[in-house]
């Protein structure tokens, strides 16, 4: 890989790995969740462009096959860290501590 696709790569790894924590602990939680939005789009097409997919893999949005998952899937990913995005965190999230959650 070059420099650039190898810092790609690496900052994909540590996205994967930290964006999730952050949305479990509830710290920085919309800006996390609009990260892994920002993510999930990246692997959709990669994984559809750069990878080859096979169509039948890649499915239609809302078909009846069980095998292909990855529009359906990825769409019900963004869709609930949308809500996450808008609602913001819940009553025991980090962010509360610091005043950026929801007061409710």
């Amino acid at each position: 890989l070059s420099l650039v696709h190898w810092a790609i790569v690496v900052a994909g790894m540590w996205a994967e790995f930290i964006l999730p924590l952050l949305i479990i602990l509830g710290l920085f939680t919309r800006a996390a969740a609009f990260g892994m939005i920002g993510f999930i789009i990246v692997q959709s097409i990669v994984d559809v462009t750069g990878h080859m997919a096979d169509p039948a893999t890649i499915g239609g949005w809302f078909d009846k096959g069980s095998a292909a998952l990855i529009l359906d899937q990825r769409a019900l990913w963004i869709v609930l860290l949308l809500v996450l995005v808008f609602k913001g965190p819940g009553p025991v999230a980090v962010d509360r501590v610091f005043g950026t959650g929801r007061q409710s």
